[in-house]
């Protein structure tokens, strides 16, 4: 079986809302065993809600729909779901009964608006929503399986793991999915995939190649029939994965370059510093994310201003006028300074131009120095990064962070 997700609402398609509810599923159906084909986002209008649903059942499999079942206007799954089915909406007096009965329960308002949940396409079934208001609908034939389920995640994840959850168990049957995340640095999408395609992975091994900001991640997604078999899988894959990329594979799953540094300066005992020109603080904001990061980070300096830079960080009048402020002897200075002023044992410096103006010729709009300075010196890297003003300031952090990285891991 297959599984296919469509989340109705016009704020996912047009007001950039994230798709939460899309993300918390298709966790729930890898854990059960069930590859997901596709994922889809419809606005609230019932005839796009009903060309969506009808092209999902016509590939079979389970689909299940999150969002539009509640009682206002814009809640139109109800109808889009008739439509895709080809039946007429119909309105259950028994479901009417039960949501009257349920809101003087509760002390609410029980309204003609609200009435709008009793409404299901003929021949479909309800599942019980155990903490609101609108019951999801179901609709089942031998080869496809309809849920529709509502947008509130509270209740759509415990109207799943009650109704949907057990029967997937049975359906899915003796399959286990399971995926691993492995993190790079330091190369490019294309040397990644052509590296993978010198492995020579096995065909019945899912892999997919996520680059951004200067960071690779490749995702292994691996199916066994038993989760022992399918983890030794994976621990095998991940052992030719670091043999061959070696230390551009900085880590697994969940481990940011944030978070490897921190090890790192954890199990060394080091202390670090940092001095900002071009990325504004965000090296810092990146270190600070990771928890217990007061352990090993001091803190560090935003230099933009020329004056700062002489007055806090001890830069010289003279360097700065001839080496100019994106250089890396000025990178060099403010390493050595915040490690030095700030009373840590490895410091980084970060200057450059992020654009969109202020380039020249000779130093290029994307031009970042990154210096990172211990007890045994120094060393300096120059980058030239593309992409706009965003892109160049967090290419330059995951710049610095992954020399910082290198740097620890080459020391004794």
């Amino acid at each position: 079986m297959q599984a296919e997700l469509i989340a109705v609402g016009s704020e996912l398609l047009w007001y950039g809302r994230p798709d939460r509810n899309g993300d918390w599923l298709a966790e729930q159906l890898l854990r059960a065993g069930v590859p997901l084909r596709g994922r889809h986002l419809v606005e609230d209008d019932p005839d796009a809600i009903g060309a969506v649903v009808r092209e999902a059942l016509g590939r079979g499999g389970l689909v299940i729909v999150s969002g539009g079942l509640g009682p206002t206007e814009d809640d139109r799954t109800r109808e889009g779901l008739a439509r895709a089915l080809e039946v007429e909406l119909e309105r259950d007096r028994a479901m009417l009964r039960e949501l009257r009965g349920r809101f003087a329960a509760k002390g609410w308002r029980f309204s003609e608006t609200h009435a709008r949940m009793a409404e299901r396409p003929a021949g479909a079934g309800w599942l019980d929503n155990p903490i609101g208001g609108a019951p999801g609908i179901v609709w089942r034939d031998r080869r496809r399986w309809l849920v529709a389920l509502p947008g509130v995640p509270a209740e759509l994840q415990a109207m799943y793991t009650a109704h949907v959850a057990p029967a997937l168990g049975e359906a899915a049957g003796p399959q286990v999915l399971l995926r691993r995340r492995f993190r790079m640095a330091g190369l490019s999408e294309s040397v990644v995939d052509s590296r993978l395609q010198e492995l020579s992975l096995p065909s019945d091994v899912g892999v997919t190649v996520l680059a951004g900001a200067g960071l690779v991640d490749v995702l292994l997604l691996v199916r066994e029939g038993e989760p022992a078999r399918a983890r030794q899988r994976l621990a095998a894959l991940g052992e030719k994965l670091a043999a061959a990329f070696g230390e551009h594979l900085y880590g697994v799953d969940e481990e940011t370059l944030a978070r490897a540094v921190g090890r790192l300066l954890s199990e060394r005992s080091w202390r670090l510093a940092t001095a900002e020109s071009c990325t504004g603080g965000l090296l810092g904001a990146v270190l600070t994310e990771v928890p217990g990061a007061s352990r090993w980070y001091r803190g560090g300096w935003v230099l933009y201003a020329d004056e700062l830079k002489e007055r806090l960080a001890g830069v010289d009048a003279n360097l700065l006028r001839e080496a100019g402020a994106v250089s890396a002897p000025v990178a060099e200075c403010l390493a050595c300074e915040a490690r030095a002023r700030l009373e840590a044992d490895v410091g980084v410096g970060i200057t450059g131009i992020a654009g969109p103006t202020g380039g020249s010729p000779a130093k290029p709009v994307g031009l970042v120095y990154v210096a990172v300075a211990d007890a045994a010196g120094i060393e300096t890297h120059e980058h030239r990064f593309s992409g706009d003003r965003a892109a160049v300031r967090e290419r330059a952090v995951h710049a610095a962070l992954d020399g910082l990285r290198r740097r620890m891991q080459r020391s004794p």
